[in-house]
């Protein structure tokens, strides 16, 4: 498995930590979210991988919504053309939330086979009814185009809200044939999106590591808290529980 550190286009002040890493092999590429009104060339200039998750709901974006549609092909267009100056192997994208059909008549527009759709919570933070929470519907956003970001955190999440055991629930995604993962610990009586450390919540990360070694060239992105926001300390200690559990079963 490849490891990957989570950053924003807000971070370049710690760019050159995040690549010193990269290029000691502690961790082995970037995922950068770009945000509005940043510029690229603090991560142009490091010569190290990058995976780009496209710009989310936090910033406005929702593709299911079709007043927005403009605004969502402009997001996407600068992300790719982000993800196009720093070689990018994938984009990562959240389905949003609404109706599914507005959100598949949105994905026909865009032609990209680098991107991944990410599987979410079945409900929001702010209790929107959020889209690609199970493998029928993350099947249907991938159609023959795109891949997926399996998300485990937001998997458990919605198998909670479904009622359904997470594990069960899990494995049906993984007939998917992810190659990208998000994870994060977090409690299991819980149905919304929370970001714990490794080893603070409830999951088996046994059975989880053991699914993600079985993907074909799996890259992980811990997207668990950084107490110290100049400093990688807790991403690493993460990776070392991680790579501590057994996954003898």
């Amino acid at each position: 498995m490849n490891f990957g550190l989570k950053l924003w286009s807000t971070n370049a002040d710690v760019i050159d930590k995040a690549a010193s890493l990269i290029k000691e092999d502690v961790f082995q590429y970037i995922e950068l979210t770009p945000i509005p009104n940043t510029e690229i060339n603090p991560f142009v200039k490091q010569d190290v991988p990058y995976v780009i998750h496209i710009t989310t709901e936090r910033h406005g974006f929702n593709m299911a919504d079709e007043s927005k549609w403009d605004f969502n092909v402009q997001v996407i267009d600068e992300c790719i053309e982000w993800a196009n100056k720093l070689n990018a192997k994938y984009l990562v994208l959240h389905p949003g939330f609404g109706s599914i059909d507005k959100s598949l008549n949105f994905l026909q527009m865009i032609d990209d086979d680098r991107i991944l759709i990410e599987n979410m919570p079945k409900v929001g933070l702010y209790d929107e009814q959020m889209i690609g929470y199970s493998p029928a519907q993350i099947e249907s956003l991938m159609g023959s185009k795109f891949g997926l970001c399996l998300d485990l955190n937001h998997a458990v999440k919605a198998a909670i809200s479904l009622g359904l055991d997470y594990k069960e629930f899990i494995s049906e995604f993984m007939e998917l044939d992810p190659c990208y993962f998000h994870i994060a610990d977090g409690r299991l009586n819980y149905e919304k999106d929370e970001h714990l450390a490794i080893g603070e919540g409830e999951y088996d990360f046994g059975f989880l590591k053991n699914l993600m070694k079985f993907a074909s060239n799996a890259q992980v992105t811990f997207e668990t808290p950084r107490m110290d926001l100049n400093s990688f300390s807790d991403d690493i200690r993460n990776m070392t529980i991680l790579n501590q559990i057994s996954t003898n079963r």
